[in-house]
């Protein structure tokens, strides 16, 4: 083959690159898609480019577009502000228009042209705390001086801010609009939390050794009873007084008693509202751990002003059986919180106890037509049970044939395994929709099996519910065939996993969890060693199959450890050594043990798991069993261990 000249060289060069951009003869359009999204996630940019350019006319154009524009905003460089505006032009009505313009206002944010950013914020960007942080700054540059109320309502926020706010809370501290004062007041919070590193944020605005000590803020949270055994020497400062009750924070939570006898000996060291606010962690944490002197560690803090306090002294009031204080307590929340389905399921249970019948009865009567835990216990309080509701009327071909066309995106990338995308094209299209639209999505979202979608849709469709769809029998057979041969019951482990996944076989949490039963790897690896299940791939966790006959074996494990399926639903979601510190040594109302659960999402996640046993029941025409005699009674011991560990990380 003879050589080529310099400029042949660089002609064929140039037809090689224009041949790499146009579209690949035996790669189709599904397949450039799933590319496109690959070379996005890998940030190749490249490869990317000439994806958009072979989907340029897809009907889902509009995604390999923000991929595209999504590289580029995080490159270094001018941004790219005219191809974004072209995106708005060209695709109108694209449900990545909002996330595309948040990607934009930070990355114009952060090249400092606050002209272009203060011509395109939008209220809807603005919930995007970064965003909402950049903006406070371009209001700053304008001197608006209503940015000072808005920054400092950011500044008393208990969550950590975004790097964007710093500049703001800075200025605001350097013109004494943050005191030093407000500086304390978030600091004691943040180590109330231990978010520790929002702590170590907070205290940068004090003045040099005028703050906490690194080093004394590590002995006070992994040695705290040391830390307050030698206190005395520490000196009566501000910042060692604040250490000493961030120290029986700790402390309190490993051991309430060991804490308050502390406490006792030092709080006369301190300030009146210093010694109620040690009274309180003491008392909060020993509610927690059902420890029988909480209730007079809260009356030692005095009179509570903080609603999640006051939801912990009514916990500790349910533990010891205390009627008179769980009434006090729930009517001296604030009226949002006394709102909540848990405080006015559990007053009119105050009120049925001091006698008070007539009044109990009124507090549930509109409880009871809540269709969730608390309204199906105020329905069974009243005398009712649990039935089927009325099916809404029949849907109509018409009404199929208008809301078929708006799905074929989502539908698409479902069938593709774009999991994240097909779930928010749906959630775009099912936002604008009437509860009765909602209904046909849901039954068009289940005649595909895509249930959680299904799921989603009729959980928003108001007065329009249908049973079938809210709580599916999917995969039934398997999951009935794998109950029955672990002994379990179908309709807790049908709840249980309509809980875990929506059914959504794909499903896969932001820990590593996968599946129908959403199995942690170490957890799926431990049960396949028992089953035993040969030749076991961790890739094979999601398959159907697979993931339910591990992710029942497991709660079969955790029944029999644990001894009662209040007790193992909580081990499945929190670990069984951690519900193992959560069982009293008394029998107790298990419906009292759940709500007096340490760890909100676990309590909320055993509610939701016992409800949807209870609909399963009736769908699947088991013999009826109220909600009540489901919950039982938790066993008045420790359950014992079997001397075979655990996987280290459980679902």
């Amino acid at each position: 083959m003879p050589f080529l000249s310099a400029t042949a060289r660089c002609a064929a060069a140039a037809l090689l690159l224009a041949c790499s951009l146009v579209a690949r003869p035996s790669e189709t359009p599904d397949q450039s898609l799933l590319a496109a999204h690959q070379a996005w996630s890998t940030r190749d940019l490249a490869t990317l480019t000439r994806h958009a350019q072979q989907l340029a006319d897809d009907p889902l154009a509009d995604y390999v577009q923000y991929w595209l524009l999504d590289l580029r905003l995080g490159q270094p460089g001018p941004v790219p502000n005219a191809d974004i505006q072209a995106f708005f032009t060209r695709f109108p009505y694209s449900p990545l228009a909002d996330p595309l313009r948040v990607s934009w206002l930070k990355a114009l944010a952060r090249s400092d042209d606050w002209t272009t950013f203060a011509a395109q914020v939008t209220p809807r960007a603005l919930e995007d705390p970064e965003v909402a942080c950049d903006h406070l700054q371009e209001r700053m540059r304008h001197q608006d001086v209503s940015v000072v109320h808005d920054a400092r309502i950011l500044w008393f926020s208990p969550k950590s801010q975004p790097d964007s706010c710093d500049p703001v809370f800075r200025l605001l501290a350097a013109e004494n609009l943050i005191t030093r004062d407000d500086v304390w007041l978030t600091l004691r919070r943040a180590l109330g939390s231990n978010n520790l590193p929002l702590a170590r944020y907070i205290n940068s605005f004090l003045p040099p050794l005028q703050g906490l000590s690194e080093d004394a803020l590590t002995q006070a949270y992994t040695q705290p009873g040391t830390f307050l055994d030698t206190w005395d020497a520490a000196g009566d400062t501000r910042p060692a007084r604040e250490l000493a009750l961030f120290a029986l924070s700790q402390l309190a939570a490993r051991d309430p008693q060991q804490a308050a006898d502390i406490w006792l000996r030092l709080s006369p060291r301190f300030s009146s509202p210093e010694r109620a606010y040690g009274w309180l962690q003491v008392a909060w944490q020993g509610a927690m751990a059902q420890h029988p002197n909480a209730l007079a560690w809260f009356g030692l803090a005095g009179e509570l002003t903080d609603d999640r306090m006051r939801a912990w002294r009514t916990r500790a009031a349910l533990s010891q059986g205390n009627w008179d204080e769980v009434l006090r307590t729930i009517n001296g929340m604030s009226p949002g919180e006394a709102a909540r389905s848990a405080w006015r399921y559990w007053k009119g249970r105050a009120l049925q106890a001091l006698g008070r019948s007539a009044e109990a009865q009124a507090q549930w009567k509109p409880l009871s037509q809540e269709s969730n835990y608390y309204g199906l216990l105020a329905l069974e309080e009243l005398g009712g049970q649990l039935t089927l509701p009325p099916e809404p009327a029949p849907l109509m071909p018409d009404e199929i044939d208008a809301l078929r066309p708006h799905l074929a995106r989502a539908l698409r990338l479902h069938g593709l395994g774009l999991v994240p995308e097909s779930q928010f094209e749906w959630n775009a299209v099912n936002r604008p929709l009437s509860p009765r639209q909602r209904l046909v999505l849901s039954a068009l979202a289940s005649q595909v099996q895509w249930y959680d979608r299904a799921i989603y849709s009729i959980e928003r469709a108001g007065d329009q519910q249908d049973l079938a769809l809210r709580f599916p029998l999917a995969f039934e057979e398997t999951v009935r065939q794998q109950a029955r041969q672990n002994h379990l019951d179908e309709a807790w482990v049908f709840g249980l996993v309509r809980q875990e996944s929506y059914f959504a076989p794909l499903a896969r949490s932001r820990t590593g969890a996968m599946g129908l039963m959403q199995l942690m790897p170490a957890t799926a690896r431990w049960v396949a060693k028992r089953i035993p299940l040969h030749h076991f791939q961790w890739a094979k966790s999601t398959q159907v199959d697979t993931n339910l006959q591990l992710g029942t074996f497991y709660l079969r494990h955790l029944l029999n450890r644990l001894g009662h399926p209040i007790l193992a639903t909580a081990g499945y979601n929190a670990g069984p050594n951690r519900v193992l510190r959560w069982v009293s040594g008394n029998p107790q109302e298990a419906a009292v043990f759940i709500e007096s659960i340490p760890v909100s999402e676990t309590r909320g996640y055993v509610e939701h798991v016992m409800f949807n046993a209870t609909v399963y029941a009736l769908r699947l025409g088991q013999s009826p069993q109220s909600l009540h005699q489901r919950l039982g009674t938790i066993p008045g011991m420790k359950p014992a261990h079997n001397g075979e560990p655990d996987p280290a990380a459980a679902p």
